[in-house]
Protein backbone atom coordinates (compact mmCIF):
# COMPACT_ATOMS: atom_id res chain seq x y z
CA UNK A 1 0.00 0.00 0.00
CA UNK A 2 1.09 3.32 -0.74
CA UNK A 3 2.75 5.92 2.17
CA UNK A 4 0.04 7.53 4.99
CA UNK A 5 -0.81 10.36 2.58
CA UNK A 6 -1.89 12.48 5.90
CA UNK A 7 1.48 12.17 7.46
CA UNK A 8 3.51 12.54 4.00
CA UNK A 9 1.43 15.84 3.84
CA UNK A 10 2.30 17.04 7.08
CA UNK A 11 6.27 16.21 6.85
CA UNK A 12 6.69 17.48 3.59
CA UNK A 13 4.89 20.67 3.58
CA UNK A 14 7.21 21.37 7.24
CA UNK A 15 9.97 20.20 5.05
CA UNK A 16 8.91 22.38 2.05
CA UNK A 17 8.18 25.80 4.07
CA UNK A 18 11.89 25.14 6.39
CA UNK A 19 13.69 26.03 3.49
CA UNK A 20 16.85 24.38 2.78
CA UNK A 21 19.46 26.65 5.63
CA UNK A 22 20.11 23.33 7.45
CA UNK A 23 21.56 21.51 4.48
CA UNK A 24 24.71 22.37 5.34
CA UNK A 25 24.74 21.08 8.88
CA UNK A 26 23.20 17.27 7.69
CA UNK A 27 25.36 14.03 6.23
CA UNK A 28 22.62 13.07 4.23
CA UNK A 29 19.12 14.84 3.32
CA UNK A 30 15.83 14.14 5.53
CA UNK A 31 13.89 11.00 5.14
CA UNK A 32 15.18 8.32 7.14
CA UNK A 33 14.15 7.08 10.58
CA UNK A 34 17.07 9.83 12.05
CA UNK A 35 18.65 12.81 11.24
CA UNK A 36 22.51 12.79 10.84
CA UNK A 37 24.35 15.41 11.05
CA UNK A 38 27.62 16.18 9.76
CA UNK A 39 29.74 15.39 12.68
CA UNK A 40 28.12 12.04 13.09
CA UNK A 41 25.44 12.46 15.64
CA UNK A 42 22.53 10.86 14.75
CA UNK A 43 19.27 12.47 16.03
CA UNK A 44 15.69 11.29 16.21
CA UNK A 45 12.29 12.22 17.78
CA UNK A 46 8.84 10.69 18.75
CA UNK A 47 5.65 11.82 20.23
CA UNK A 48 3.08 9.57 22.30
CA UNK A 49 -0.31 11.09 23.10
CA UNK A 50 -2.80 9.29 25.41
CA UNK A 51 -5.55 7.82 23.79
CA UNK A 52 -3.63 7.32 20.19
CA UNK A 53 -0.58 5.56 20.93
CA UNK A 54 -1.38 4.22 24.47
CA UNK A 55 -4.59 2.74 25.98
CA UNK A 56 -5.80 1.69 29.68
CA UNK A 57 -4.02 -1.78 29.52
CA UNK A 58 -1.10 0.34 29.33
CA UNK A 59 0.84 1.41 33.11
CA UNK A 60 3.08 4.25 33.59
CA UNK A 61 5.84 2.19 33.43
CA UNK A 62 4.63 0.28 30.11
CA UNK A 63 4.25 3.73 28.04
CA UNK A 64 7.82 5.19 29.67
CA UNK A 65 9.30 1.44 28.40
CA UNK A 66 7.61 2.39 25.27
CA UNK A 67 8.63 5.59 24.15
CA UNK A 68 12.55 4.76 24.97
CA UNK A 69 12.62 1.95 22.78
CA UNK A 70 10.65 3.73 19.78
CA UNK A 71 13.00 6.34 19.83
CA UNK A 72 16.39 3.59 19.97
CA UNK A 73 14.62 1.36 17.64
CA UNK A 74 15.26 4.09 14.97
CA UNK A 75 18.66 4.81 16.20
CA UNK A 76 19.44 1.07 15.70
CA UNK A 77 17.80 1.42 12.14
CA UNK A 78 20.41 3.73 11.27
CA UNK A 79 23.16 1.71 13.05
CA UNK A 80 23.59 3.97 16.12
CA UNK A 81 23.73 3.59 19.02
CA UNK A 82 21.96 6.07 21.92
CA UNK A 83 24.13 8.76 24.18
CA UNK A 84 21.90 10.68 25.44
CA UNK A 85 18.26 11.60 25.73
CA UNK A 86 16.03 14.83 26.51
CA UNK A 87 12.50 14.21 27.51
CA UNK A 88 8.92 16.89 27.51
CA UNK A 89 6.04 16.06 29.37
CA UNK A 90 2.79 17.52 29.53
CA UNK A 91 0.40 15.93 32.60
CA UNK A 92 -3.19 16.85 32.92
CA UNK A 93 -4.14 18.20 36.36
CA UNK A 94 -4.26 17.22 39.40
CA UNK A 95 -0.76 15.12 38.61
CA UNK A 96 -0.75 11.68 38.89
CA UNK A 97 2.64 11.09 40.96
CA UNK A 98 2.03 7.46 40.44
CA UNK A 99 1.70 7.23 37.21
CA UNK A 100 4.42 9.44 36.73
CA UNK A 101 6.58 7.01 38.95
CA UNK A 102 6.29 4.55 37.33
CA UNK A 103 6.71 6.18 33.96
CA UNK A 104 10.23 6.90 34.97
CA UNK A 105 11.09 3.61 35.81
CA UNK A 106 10.06 2.27 32.65
CA UNK A 107 11.77 5.26 30.49
CA UNK A 108 14.73 4.70 32.57
CA UNK A 109 15.38 1.05 32.18
CA UNK A 110 14.22 0.94 28.19
CA UNK A 111 17.09 3.43 27.67
CA UNK A 112 19.58 1.70 30.13
CA UNK A 113 22.48 3.89 30.95
CA UNK A 114 21.71 5.85 28.13
CA UNK A 115 21.75 9.66 30.39
CA UNK A 116 18.57 11.48 30.41
CA UNK A 117 20.04 14.66 29.97
CA UNK A 118 16.89 17.96 29.98
CA UNK A 119 13.75 18.52 28.96
CA UNK A 120 10.45 20.24 29.99
CA UNK A 121 7.37 19.81 31.87
CA UNK A 122 4.01 21.34 32.01
CA UNK A 123 0.31 20.96 32.52
CA UNK A 124 -1.81 19.89 29.81
CA UNK A 125 -6.07 20.57 29.67
CA UNK A 126 -6.15 17.84 27.85
CA UNK A 127 -4.61 14.16 27.22
CA UNK A 128 -1.11 13.47 28.82
CA UNK A 129 1.42 14.43 25.89
CA UNK A 130 5.06 13.23 25.91
CA UNK A 131 7.76 13.66 23.13
CA UNK A 132 11.35 12.23 23.46
CA UNK A 133 14.69 13.50 21.56
CA UNK A 134 17.39 11.21 21.33
CA UNK A 135 20.89 11.24 20.38
CA UNK A 136 23.45 8.47 18.83
CA UNK A 137 26.65 7.82 17.80
CA UNK A 138 27.13 6.16 14.51
CA UNK A 139 29.47 2.95 14.57
CA UNK A 140 30.31 3.03 10.66
CA UNK A 141 28.88 4.42 7.70
CA UNK A 142 25.04 4.80 8.32
CA UNK A 143 22.38 2.29 7.33
CA UNK A 144 20.05 4.78 5.12
CA UNK A 145 16.43 3.92 2.91
CA UNK A 146 18.06 4.63 0.19
CA UNK A 147 20.66 2.10 -0.86
CA UNK A 148 19.11 -1.51 -2.30
CA UNK A 149 19.72 -2.65 -5.33
CA UNK A 150 17.65 -5.20 -7.80
CA UNK A 151 18.24 -8.46 -6.58
CA UNK A 152 19.80 -7.74 -2.95
CA UNK A 153 17.83 -10.14 -0.50
CA UNK A 154 14.82 -8.64 2.00
CA UNK A 155 15.49 -9.80 5.77
CA UNK A 156 13.48 -8.87 8.75
CA UNK A 157 14.40 -9.07 12.17
CA UNK A 158 12.33 -11.28 15.33
CA UNK A 159 8.66 -11.78 14.41
CA UNK A 160 5.99 -10.05 12.65
CA UNK A 161 2.76 -9.86 13.86
CA UNK A 162 3.61 -10.38 17.85
CA UNK A 163 2.15 -6.96 18.45
CA UNK A 164 -0.72 -7.17 17.24
CA UNK A 165 -1.53 -10.87 18.57
CA UNK A 166 -1.35 -8.75 21.94
CA UNK A 167 -3.49 -6.30 21.08
CA UNK A 168 -6.21 -8.25 19.91
CA UNK A 169 -6.09 -10.07 23.11
CA UNK A 170 -3.39 -13.34 22.67
CA UNK A 171 -1.93 -13.18 25.99
CA UNK A 172 0.96 -14.85 25.29
CA UNK A 173 1.36 -12.07 23.01
CA UNK A 174 0.78 -9.37 25.52
CA UNK A 175 4.33 -8.14 26.32
CA UNK A 176 5.10 -7.77 23.17
CA UNK A 177 2.55 -5.46 22.47
CA UNK A 178 3.33 -3.50 25.92
CA UNK A 179 6.99 -3.83 26.37
CA UNK A 180 8.33 -4.10 22.80
CA UNK A 181 12.08 -5.31 22.72
CA UNK A 182 13.99 -4.13 19.27
CA UNK A 183 17.03 -5.71 18.77
CA UNK A 184 19.61 -3.05 19.55
CA UNK A 185 22.83 -4.75 18.94
CA UNK A 186 21.80 -5.46 15.25
CA UNK A 187 21.70 -2.40 13.64
CA UNK A 188 25.49 -1.45 14.53
CA UNK A 189 26.67 -4.71 13.79
CA UNK A 190 25.28 -4.76 10.57
CA UNK A 191 26.78 -1.14 9.61
CA UNK A 192 30.46 -2.50 11.29
CA UNK A 193 30.58 -5.41 8.86
CA UNK A 194 29.24 -3.35 5.97
CA UNK A 195 26.61 -6.41 5.84
CA UNK A 196 23.49 -4.15 4.72
CA UNK A 197 22.62 -1.81 1.35
CA UNK A 198 19.64 -0.29 3.02
CA UNK A 199 17.55 -0.65 6.32
CA UNK A 200 14.89 1.29 8.55
CA UNK A 201 13.18 0.89 11.81
CA UNK A 202 9.89 -1.70 11.57
CA UNK A 203 7.52 0.06 13.18
CA UNK A 204 4.41 1.28 11.12
CA UNK A 205 3.99 -2.16 9.03
CA UNK A 206 5.57 -3.86 6.51
CA UNK A 207 2.90 -2.80 3.82
CA UNK A 208 3.91 0.73 4.78
CA UNK A 209 7.48 0.70 5.58
CA UNK A 210 8.45 -1.61 2.60
CA UNK A 211 7.05 0.72 0.52
CA UNK A 212 9.05 3.59 1.94
CA UNK A 213 12.24 1.59 1.43
CA UNK A 214 11.36 1.07 -2.36
CA UNK A 215 10.60 4.39 -2.83
CA UNK A 216 13.81 5.92 -1.32
CA UNK A 217 15.83 3.19 -3.25
CA UNK A 218 13.88 4.02 -6.63
CA UNK A 219 13.05 -0.28 -6.92
CA UNK A 220 10.85 -2.40 -6.02
CA UNK A 221 10.01 -5.65 -3.92
CA UNK A 222 8.54 -9.07 -3.97
CA UNK A 223 7.76 -10.43 -0.86
CA UNK A 224 7.01 -14.29 -0.64
CA UNK A 225 4.14 -14.67 2.02
CA UNK A 226 5.08 -17.87 3.16
CA UNK A 227 8.42 -16.76 4.54
CA UNK A 228 7.17 -14.23 6.75
CA UNK A 229 8.46 -15.42 10.94
CA UNK A 230 4.45 -15.16 12.07
CA UNK A 231 4.44 -16.27 15.74
CA UNK A 232 2.40 -19.61 16.41
CA UNK A 233 0.08 -17.91 18.78
CA UNK A 234 -1.15 -15.43 15.80
CA UNK A 235 -2.01 -18.53 13.57
CA UNK A 236 -5.43 -18.91 14.75
CA UNK A 237 -6.43 -15.44 13.58
CA UNK A 238 -8.80 -15.03 10.54
CA UNK A 239 -6.33 -13.25 8.37
CA UNK A 240 -2.53 -13.53 10.20
CA UNK A 241 -0.77 -12.39 7.31
CA UNK A 242 -2.91 -9.09 7.06
CA UNK A 243 -1.86 -8.79 11.12
CA UNK A 244 1.43 -9.51 10.34
CA UNK A 245 2.19 -6.73 7.60
CA UNK A 246 -0.50 -4.65 8.39
CA UNK A 247 -0.67 -3.73 12.03
CA UNK A 248 2.85 -2.66 12.93
CA UNK A 249 4.15 -1.92 16.27
CA UNK A 250 6.39 -4.49 15.95
CA UNK A 251 9.74 -2.18 16.07
CA UNK A 252 11.80 -4.82 14.51
CA UNK A 253 14.72 -4.15 11.33
CA UNK A 254 14.03 -4.25 8.34
CA UNK A 255 16.80 -4.81 5.60
CA UNK A 256 18.55 -5.50 2.70
CA UNK A 257 21.50 -7.58 1.74
CA UNK A 258 23.51 -8.65 -0.82
CA UNK A 259 22.96 -12.48 -1.61
CA UNK A 260 26.66 -13.20 -1.58
CA UNK A 261 26.55 -12.04 2.27
CA UNK A 262 23.61 -14.57 3.36
CA UNK A 263 25.33 -16.88 5.33
CA UNK A 264 27.62 -13.70 6.95
CA UNK A 265 24.35 -12.39 8.07
CA UNK A 266 22.85 -15.54 9.41
CA UNK A 267 26.09 -15.96 11.27
CA UNK A 268 25.50 -12.87 12.62
CA UNK A 269 22.09 -12.97 13.79
CA UNK A 270 22.98 -16.69 15.31
CA UNK A 271 25.73 -15.08 17.30
CA UNK A 272 23.45 -11.91 18.87
CA UNK A 273 21.01 -13.93 19.70
CA UNK A 274 18.60 -12.27 16.55
CA UNK A 275 16.25 -14.48 15.20
CA UNK A 276 16.49 -12.96 10.70
CA UNK A 277 14.48 -14.24 8.43
CA UNK A 278 14.90 -13.38 4.18
CA UNK A 279 11.35 -13.10 3.47
CA UNK A 280 11.89 -11.38 -0.36
CA UNK A 281 14.46 -9.79 -3.24
CA UNK A 282 14.55 -6.20 -4.44
CA UNK A 283 13.37 -5.81 -8.02
CA UNK A 284 14.57 -2.93 -10.40
CA UNK A 285 11.85 -0.81 -11.54
CA UNK A 286 9.71 1.72 -9.37
CA UNK A 287 6.41 -0.04 -9.37
CA UNK A 288 5.07 -1.06 -5.65
CA UNK A 289 6.14 -3.90 -3.52
CA UNK A 290 4.26 -7.32 -4.34
CA UNK A 291 2.76 -9.54 -1.45
CA UNK A 292 2.95 -12.67 -3.55
CA UNK A 293 -0.87 -12.74 -5.19
CA UNK A 294 -2.52 -10.77 -3.02
CA UNK A 295 -3.18 -7.22 -2.19
CA UNK A 296 -1.43 -5.64 0.80
CA UNK A 297 -3.23 -5.34 3.81
CA UNK A 298 -4.35 -1.65 4.43
CA UNK A 299 -2.27 0.05 7.50
CA UNK A 300 -2.53 2.52 10.36
CA UNK A 301 -2.73 6.17 9.00
CA UNK A 302 -2.73 8.89 11.35
CA UNK A 303 -4.90 11.10 9.30
CA UNK A 304 -7.18 8.46 7.78
CA UNK A 305 -9.63 10.98 8.15
CA UNK A 306 -8.35 14.44 6.68
CA UNK A 307 -10.52 16.78 5.45
CA UNK A 308 -10.26 16.65 1.67
CA UNK A 309 -7.86 19.87 0.39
Amino acid sequence: MPDDPGESFVLNTLLRDAGPGGASTLRVPPGDDAAILADGLVLTQDAFIEGVHWDERFSGADVGWRLAMANLSDLNAMGARGVWAMLSIAMPKPLDRSWVEGFSQGFSQALNQVPLIGGDTCSSPGPKALSATLGGRLVAAPILRSGASAGDEIWVSGQLGAAAGGYYGIASLLSAFLRPMPPLTLGPALAERALVTSGMDLSDGLSQDLHRLCAASGVSAQIDPTSLPLPAALMDRSDPVADAVGFGEDFELLFTARPQDNVAVRTLGESLGVSLSCIGHIQAGSGPPTLGQRAWPVGWSHFGTEAPC
